[in-house]
């Protein structure tokens, strides 16, 4: 089955809304929940933040759930100047921007911490994208910080020039998925443009449409790819 892994309460909850017989289980404090959405058997599940928390959370999954592909929701901050709050941003490729080792190769054009989306779905999300929503296909960057200084903007676009927006799970969940041989692939909708000023929403509004437009996307998703 398709696992649906939330970065916020709020995402999981707008999730349940849609899902049909629904059965909750704890385990290690983890909270998963498997039902049907559209009909069709799926888990849902929220991360934690960062990239331990979500790492944990996803291993546990895969212990204990047969899971079939993986699909991350969550928000990022926009790093391309084109883009604007609430666009949504779909991986080809995912990152962790903050590991810095010599020797080490950086970018998305190599395999050590770069994780390739899953072909199938991408198309099935571009299938399922109205002309009127603003989409953009390309890489994310992963790490463990909130980026919000120019410094920090420098450096991934220095090393990971072609990254749309940074976000603090996202490769985590990624390397576990290649570790059980996995598809996966990352949806993310931009809560800032950290270029820009006064383009933020306050987080209750941008939260709420966000939140209620991934479920939506999930449960069109669902239909697409398991047919």
């Amino acid at each position: 089955m398709l696992a649906f892994i939330g970065a916020m309460e709020l995402e999981v909850q707008e999730f349940l809304k849609r899902m049909e017989d629904v059965k909750k289980h704890d385990i290690s404090h983890i909270d998963f929940y498997t039902g049907k959405l559209a009909g069709i058997e799926c888990l849902v599940m929220r991360s934690g933040v960062a990239k331990v928390a979500a790492a944990i959370s996803t291993t546990i999954m895969f212990e204990h759930f047969k899971i079939d592909g993986v699909i991350n929701i969550g928000t990022a901050g926009g790093l391309d100047m084109k883009e604007e709050v609430l666009d949504v941003v779909v991986s080809t490729r995912v990152a962790h921007h903050d590991i810095d080792v010599p020797g080490w190769d950086v970018g998305f054009d190599q395999e050590r911490n770069s994780f390739m989306a899953d072909q199938k779905m991408i198309d099935c999300l571009k299938s399922i994208v109205d002309e009127s929503d603003r989409v953009w296909f390309g890489d994310i960057a992963t790490g463990d910080c909130f980026i919000y200084r120019e410094d920090q903007i420098q450096r991934i676009m220095k090393d990971y020039p072609t990254a749309l927006c940074a976000e603090m799970e996202g490769a985590a969940i990624a390397q576990v998925c290649r570790h059980y041989q996995c598809p996966f692939v990352i949806i993310r909708s931009l809560s800032d443009i950290t270029h820009k000023e006064g383009n933020e929403l306050s987080f209750d509004e941008y939260a709420e449409k966000a939140s209620s437009r991934s479920a939506l996307w999930c449960e069109k998703f669902i239909q697409v790819y398991s047919k």
